[in-house]
């Protein structure tokens, strides 16, 4: 099996004559440029998925605005924004010029994950290669261009865009009421735009080849193509592009993947832990924003992690759950005491002092935290837990007292 090559053959093609990409877009002028990401029906890749144009569209008769490239990638699983910034750091850089440009922003902050030392010192490296065409944009567009590296504290809450707003001015990363929204109220209560390092990074192809030719790949909804973090119980783990909506999952995991190490395959979890997973018989559909959400999970930041029939649902959940009791920001209730008490029942459970009804309460408890909770984090961190009862029941009864004596109904 073969990649779709957009991003990688961009990377392994160098970056051009003097930021080309950029040239180009400051000719046509911003209009037009807004106009290409418009047709290009660009997703962002973070994992909110929401279209590109249409959260620029907030800031585009704003003036100040200020542009922060997410780089901390704090999802378990996740690796593609680090291979960005450690093999074409040069893409990445030019693709937040013509975000500026765009945007007119003045202020730009790319917040890489500080564990991520390679990819820190691979930027700053780009930053001196490519100092001539720094100055050349300073020159040309805005003598006032200020490109700051600012080094994550390693808070999975930073993936949220308010909470790294706030670690970016020097404050503990806690999350902010919504409305106002970054694109409103942001950075210094400036107008603020927070994309992913991948999102960036298609900005340069888009102008290259035009928006109409980056949406005649992939499908409806999911146009363009993806980088897939592909990492568990699969011979051959790594970065894998793919076009959107072509290929399922069974078809990465025996095609790129190699197929699995020993035992078969159990459930993969297809986009990060704050996704639902998949069990093997789920494993056909199509790796695009629209399918996934028909089976009910999401792709997320595109962290497929697959799982073999030799783990436990029980194990994985208890440490999913004690993952997100520890990264919550503390600030909201809900998220707070809500992974607490999931934690705390799913240890329950695995040292068998577990009930039945500890299952759906379990469940209650992430809808209730979804539903109340301030950021991402408490919104979807009942998701893998809760499809991990729902889809490997049996996990948990066998760990169940009352169950394991003889002394319980069925599930529910």
């Amino acid at each position: 099996m073969q990649e779709h090559l957009f991003i990688k053959k961009f990377i392994e093609g160098g970056p051009g004559p003097e930021f080309g990409n950029l040239r180009r877009a400051v000719e046509v002028g911003r209009n037009a440029c807004h106009e290409e990401l418009e047709r290009s029906q660009l997703v962002g890749r973070g994992g909110a998925g929401f279209l590109t144009a249409k959260k620029w569209r907030f800031v585009r008769d704003k003036d100040n605005t200020v542009l922060i490239c997410n780089g901390d990638e704090g999802e378990p699983g996740t690796f593609k924004d680090r291979y960005i910034m450690e093999n074409g750091a040069f893409m990445l850089l030019e693709g937040m010029l013509i975000s500026a440009f765009m945007l007119k922003a003045s202020d730009v902050f790319i917040y890489i994950r500080g564990e991520y030392q390679e990819s820190i010192e691979a930027f700053r490296r780009c930053l001196d290669d490519y100092s001539a065409e720094l100055e050349w944009y300073r020159s040309a567009i805005d003598p006032s261009l200020d490109i700051t590296v600012v080094i994550g504290g390693g808070a999975y809450v930073c993936g949220d865009e308010t909470s790294l707003i706030n670690s970016i001015e020097g404050r503990r990363p806690n999350s902010r009421i919504k409305p106002p929204y970054p694109a409103e109220k942001g950075f210094k209560d400036r107008p603020t735009i927070v994309n992913n390092i991948e999102t960036l990074s298609n900005l340069p192809l888009i102008i290259r080849d035009g928006g109409k030719n980056f949406a005649s790949l992939g499908v409806n909804g999911s146009r363009g193509t993806k980088l897939i973090s592909l990492s568990g119980k699969v011979k051959n783990p790594g970065v894998y592009e793919i076009e959107m909506g072509k290929l399922s999952f069974k078809d990465i995991i025996e095609g790129f993947g190699g197929g699995m190490r020993d035992g078969k395959v159990k459930f993969v979890i297809p986009g990060g832990i704050s996704t639902q997973v998949l069990a093997a018989d789920e494993l056909q559909v199509k790796v695009d924003y629209d399918s996934l959400r028909t089976v009910g999970t999401s792709l997320g930041s595109g962290a497929v992690i697959v799982a073999d029939d030799g783990i436990d649902a029980v194990d994985v959940a208890c440490n999913v759950a004690d993952f997100f009791m520890r990264e919550t920001c503390g600030i909201c209730f809900p998220c707070k005491e809500g992974n607490r008490q999931i934690h705390y029942l799913l240890e329950q459970i695995r040292q068998g002092k577990g009930e039945k009804h500890y299952l759906e309460l379990i469940k209650d408890v992430g809808r209730t935290a979804c539903l109340a909770a301030r950021c991402g984090l408490g919104q979807a961190c009942g998701n893998l837990v809760g499809s991990l009862i729902d889809k490997f029941p049996g996990d948990f009864l066998s760990r169940i007292s009352d169950v394991v004596n003889g002394n319980g109904g069925g599930y529910g």
